[in-house]
């Protein structure tokens, strides 16, 4: 794909081909908010005929869906979540207590 100006477009996202033959679908999504670490979007495609267009599919969903913001913004775990929400939260120390692990 080429830009009016002649230069090679960059393409977003990719396709990976696996030992097994099915393909791994990888779209980036921006930085996750709670862990601050890269978070992407993956789909892994079984292997067979249609598994190229299937895996094109894919990728095109996973752009739309950053494109559009639909996309879960994290893969924080609700341990995670929950921490964070500790820090936070305003309550009596002996309320705080009874949520807090032993």
């Amino acid at each position: 794909m080429t830009t009016a100006n002649g230069r090679m477009k960059r393409q977003r996202g990719e396709i990976e081909e696996l030992p097994s033959g099915s393909l791994r679908v990888k779209v980036y999504a921006g930085i996750d908010p709670i862990t601050r670490k890269r978070h992407y979007l993956t789909e892994t495609i079984p292997a067979g005929p249609t598994a190229r267009k299937e895996a094109d599919k894919a990728r095109t969903r996973f752009l739309a869906q950053v494109d559009e913001r639909r996309n879960p913004r994290t893969r924080a775990t609700v341990d995670q979540l929950l921490d964070r929400w500790l820090e936070v939260l305003d309550v009596e120390a002996s309320t705080r207590q009874g949520y807090v692990k032993s």
